[in-house]
């Protein structure tokens, strides 16, 4: 009976661990596939504040990479802004609100992917 046991739980304990790193991997693909979709297009693939449609702007979008200004910004900060918009945080109105169009847990997660772009 234990030697069974001995021989399943390994491979129970891989299939265990294989759906949380595949589960980590989907999430990461998700995020990613949000902020390509939705703030690509002004803050840049690479997050810059460079994408074809925030060169125009004025004031620019948000630079990401910039690290002195991204450790000013509180997670909390981050997440209103993406919710409320440019509007909701005294910022440029050129900055759309999400607030209606993703989930609270997107927008953490979104957080955390702008966070990636300060290396």
């Amino acid at each position: 009976m234990f030697s069974q046991q001995k021989r399943v739980l390994p491979i129970l304990l891989s299939v265990l661990f294989g759906t949380v790193s595949l589960f980590s991997v989907a999430t990461a693909a998700s995020v990613q596939q949000l902020y390509t979709n939705l703030c690509a297009t002004c803050h840049g693939v690479e997050g810059k504040g460079n994408g074809p449609a925030g060169v125009t702007l004025n004031p620019k979008p948000a630079d990401f990479t910039d690290c002195a200004v991204m450790q000013d910004l509180s997670d909390t900060a981050l997440a209103t802004t993406i919710k409320q918009g440019g509007v909701g945080v005294g910022k440029s109105p050129l900055m759309p609100p999400f607030g209606t169009t993703l989930t609270d847990t997107q927008i953490r997660e979104l957080v955390t992917y702008l966070r990636g772009f300060c290396k």
